[in-house]
């Protein structure tokens, strides 16, 4: 047996089980009467629409058959022989239910289902034209013998009732076994997307470091002579920041507190190379220290930061990063007075993964947008639902 075939059979078997824990009405194969939530009030209510359906069903018929209009005391005689007939199925499959019996049934296989889903309507028609026959002409003298007529029209209903119910019972366990299969490849699809998702941050991820890493040892290196300190102080930022992104790059989600830490970590470093052309803060409204974000989220918008909008400019600039709650969003914004960017641009490859990351995760509760920084540089702002 194939990994599908056994997957798709234990789906079919966990629906099953459900329905028989469950309670579904035959009137909810119309997607109108599928809007309210399941109730005995519910439940009654539409067992009534569905009593007089079949009611007018076999007025029809009647007529059909006949060839003459049967009148309107006819009519309320089916109304009121169906509504008998459906409330004590109802009763009859409710009792089952909350005895166990349906359950027990379902587990025995499709002879034991069509037994019991054929004797419940056929005692219920029998119930109806035993207690009709009290009260109206049926041939049925004071409850006592059956005609053939009356015979032929206990079997004729029980057979139209029985099919009608096992037809719509058939159709629902298709149709729930074909939603949970779909949601179980639903499943699967996100679970693929997240873990590609997952495979090009880490490809990302080793596409900064190596630059970053060769560009930060040259740095130490020419730092250990004429300064010593200012190249342990590089070294010992350089250490928090792989500490932090080796972190980020083995859990699929991190914090914003963490995130800050990576990033302080990271411009502590430039810092040191860039010398006072390089000014930062990071300012996190309390309490969103444990905001749960997506790893590497704000690296590449710092990075972008620093190599369009401050190393072009000769005297440098600053950076903030700054968060706080928009009503049930988080916003994250990174703000630069660097050289600023072209109205037309979309921020290089990092950024256009970064939009392809959030679209991937969030759908449309994130967003991302870049604009002109007031007075100068450049602002860009990401909206995270809460």
């Amino acid at each position: 047996m194939t990994p599908q075939v056994a997957n798709d059979d234990e789906t079919v078997a966990r629906v099953r089980a459900q329905m028989a824990q469950g309670t579904f009405h035959p009137l909810e194969i119309i997607p109108f009467f599928r809007r309210w939530p399941c109730s005995w009030q519910r439940d009654l209510v539409y067992t009534f629409i569905w009593n007089c359906l079949f009611g007018l069903c076999f007025y029809l018929l009647n007529a059909v058959f006949t060839g003459r209009n049967p009148g309107m005391p006819a009519f309320v005689i089916h109304m009121i022989m169906s509504n008998v007939i459906g409330y004590m199925i109802h009763l009859l499959y409710s009792l089952g239910q909350v005895a166990g019996l349906e359950a027990i049934v379902r587990r025995r296989g499709s002879f034991a289902k069509t037994v019991y889903y054929a004797t419940i309507p056929i005692v219920s028609v029998m119930f109806g034209f035993w207690v009709m026959s009290f009260h109206v002409n049926l041939g049925i003298k004071g409850g006592g013998a059956w005609n053939a007529g009356i015979i032929l029209s206990v079997a004729f209903s029980s057979l139209v009732i029985s099919l009608t119910l096992s037809a719509v019972f058939f159709w629902r366990e298709r149709a729930a076994v074909a939603d949970a299969v779909l949601a179980r490849e639903r499943e699967k699809s996100g679970r693929i997307e997240r873990e590609a998702a997952l495979a090009n941050l880490r490809a990302l991820q080793a596409q900064i470091e190596p630059h970053f890493l060769f560009n930060t040892l040259a740095n130490v290196t020419g730092l250990i002579d004429p300064d010593p300190a200012k190249a342990k102080h590089m070294l010992e930022s350089f250490i928090r920041f792989l500490r932090a992104s080796l972190a980020a790059t083995r859990a699929e989600s991190t914090t914003l507190g963490a995130e800050s830490e990576l990033i302080g970590a990271f411009l502590d470093v430039l810092t040191v190379r860039m010398g006072s052309r390089l000014r930062y803060s990071i300012d996190i409204e309390p309490g969103l220290a444990g905001f749960t974000l997506p790893p590497m989220l704000l690296q590449p918008v710092v990075e972008n930061a620093i190599k369009h909008g401050l190393e072009p400019k000769v005297d440098g600039g600053e950076v903030v990063v700054r968060a706080r709650r928009e009503g049930e969003q988080v916003a994250i914004e990174v703000a630069d007075t660097g050289m600023g960017f072209a109205p037309t641009t979309t921020g290089g490859v990092g950024l256009t993964n970064l939009r392809d990351r959030l679209k991937l995760l969030y759908g449309d509760r994130a967003s991302f947008e870049i604009r002109e920084n007031r007075p100068v540089g450049t602002l860009i702002t990401i909206r995270l639902p809460s």
